[in-house]
């Protein structure tokens, strides 16, 4: 009669178990990184394009000058396109901030999310109010406001996320510029309009 000891019983009964959680795990760790590959090449062949930005009015109004500051309110536009045809995108965390000599005037929040769906635009409004400025941006402002042209930039920092049905959505955090908007000073010279065409924005950076 070949009796097992109730030791050696107990060691092939761990050691079966301990077999088994290990092909349990290899076969999720599996799963999951067929998974991700497959997510990935998905995102890779449909190669979501970033969205673009365009300033298409800047208006300045209560363009107020004293000795100790400068007070004024800025009412910017921009076109948002999606150029995706088989993604939606949706924007928010959308900071606005315009900039006088790249020193910062005055910042605002998009307060609701901005949804694009496949190949379209929308138009967002943003206000924006500065009250006082540092003395050298001031004195440098004011000498270009007198001569009834002052050129300002907008920097926007939104997040995006890309969706496209049933696979999982993918983030980027961009950082978009729009350079050199010139914005003319009519008489009495406290209210001032973008001069020329749609200025096209260009994003300087992005991270996922």
């Amino acid at each position: 009669m070949n009796m097992e000891h109730p030791s050696t019983r107990n060691i092939l009964s761990r050691s079966s178990d301990t077999g088994f959680i290990r092909r349990l795990a290899l076969t999720v760790v599996s799963i999951f990184v067929l998974l991700m590959a497959v997510i990935g090449i998905a995102w890779f062949v449909m190669h979501p394009h970033d969205p673009s930005f365009a300033v298409t009015s800047l208006s300045v109004s209560n363009f107020t000058v004293s000795d100790s500051q400068i007070t004024s309110m800025y009412e910017v536009r921009l076109t948002v396109t999606n150029p995706n045809k088989k993604i939606q995108l949706i924007l928010d965390d959308f900071n606005v901030v315009i900039l006088y000599s790249e020193v910062v005037l005055s910042m605002a929040e998009v307060q609701q999310p901005l949804l694009l769906v496949k190949m379209s635009n929308k138009s967002v409004n943003v206000e924006l109010v500065m009250k006082n400025s540092v003395k050298l941006v001031q004195e440098n402002l004011v000498k270009e406001w007198n001569k009834g042209v002052v050129n300002f930039d907008v920097k926007m920092v939104v997040r995006v996320r890309f969706e496209a049905g049933i696979w999982p959505s993918k983030e980027k955090i961009l950082c978009v510029y729009c350079e050199d908007l010139d914005v003319e000073f009519y008489s009495p010279k406290n209210t001032g309009k973008l001069l020329g065409i749609v200025k096209n924005c260009h994003i300087v950076d992005a991270k996922p």
